[in-house]
């Protein structure tokens, strides 16, 4: 007789732990002794479970959503004292990361955007809503593709097409969560949007206009908090870089709007509303100091605009020759954000 379960030990090593913002659990890069090869390993102690069945539902659900854009799961095991989900490991990290590093390109916001709507689209079309959509849980591939990962607070929509949950992030909760605990997809949209607000303006922006309620806990208002969240004041709706298109900043205003009802009401239309932004693509922003400064390469010229933060800019053009002329029109004491926008938008 065939026995029903067979059990096996599995081997690895944890080698160096890798911070993942407001996660629960511990996450390290491993090496796998059987397949010889690098992976990821999350490890959740059992003492910090309601449930340990509950828990092996993450992989459950990874197993459930695979897709090209949602990051997979090799195996999920357990000791006596944790549980253990296997994942591989990509070295490019995630996108908090690249957001960290620098300005994105209107075309990168674009590709990317398209990749974490069409993870989020297929995770939706299983009835699950993922809870916890952010720029840390998006991991890029080796090609560099947006993959969505950490399952972990996930849910199955009920038949009454809503998911309860009480346990979120923070600079993440959208305005129905201050007044429901019954949530639909449009709780994913509304962190989708957030994502795209900090592709758009930057980590630091995002963090300064958070930071403008408290630096720490004990001195954080929370009252006031909520009320901008409840309001749309936070995050500033009106706070973007001039090179971001008016198509782009009316996406992400209305996958921000307070009422869920008054969202996009499915990924893919986040995708399909993306996918129409064609200007200002290829602007590369980054700062010298206190100086902005936009690059574009454009076949064998390079277009340049430098402000610094008084207004005072500067317009120039670089043949392929290493030939630099002045844009005078654009060479001014006081450029206003309307003349910088023209800017990119003719050069």
């Amino acid at each position: 007789m065939l026995k029903p379960y067979s059990k096996a030990e599995i081997s690895f090593d944890l080698r160096q732990e890798i911070g993942q913002e407001g996660s629960n659990s511990n996450t390290y890069v491993a090496h796998d002794d059987q397949l010889d090869a690098e992976i990821v390993i999350k490890k959740i102690p059992k003492s910090a479970l309601e449930s340990v069945d509950t828990f092996f539902e993450e992989a459950r659900i990874l197993y459930l959503s695979s897709h090209p854009n949602v990051v997979p799961v090799h195996y999920a095991c357990q000791d006596t004292d944790s549980i253990f989900i296997a994942m591989p490991y990509y070295r490019r990290g995630s996108l908090n990361a690249l957001i960290n590093s620098r300005y994105l390109t209107v075309r990168e916001i674009v590709v990317l955007g398209c990749q974490i709507a069409s993870g989020l689209h297929n995770i939706h079309s299983k009835r699950l809503v993922h809870f916890d959509i952010k720029p840390d849980n998006v991991l890029l591939s080796g090609r560099g593709e947006a993959l969505i990962s950490d399952f972990g607070i996930s849910r199955r929509l009920n038949t009454a097409g809503t998911a309860g949950q009480d346990r979120m992030y923070f600079k993440m909760r959208p305005p129905e969560a201050y007044g429901t605990s019954d949530f639909t997809r449009t709780f994913d949209i509304y962190q989708l949007g957030l994502t795209l607000y900090r592709m758009c303006s930057g980590n630091t922006a995002f963090e300064e206009q958070f930071s403008r309620f408290g630096a720490t806990p004990t001195t954080f208002d929370r009252d006031g908090f909520k009320f901008a969240v409840r309001n749309g004041r936070f995050p500033d709706r009106d706070a973007f870089e001039e090179h971001i298109p008016d198509r782009l900043r009316r996406l992400v205003r209305k996958c921000l709007m307070s009422a869920p009802t008054e969202r996009f009401q499915a990924a893919i239309d986040v995708a399909n509303e993306l996918a129409q932004v064609e200007d200002r693509l290829d602007w590369q922003l980054s700062r010298e100091g206190t100086t902005r400064v936009w690059t574009r390469n454009e076949e064998s010229r390079q277009y340049r605009l430098s402000v610094e933060a008084n207004g005072t800019s500067l317009a120039e053009k670089t043949t392929e020759s290493g030939r630099t002329t002045r844009i005078t029109g654009y060479c001014k004491t006081g450029i206003t954000a309307r003349e910088i926008r023209r800017f990119l938008g003719e050069t």
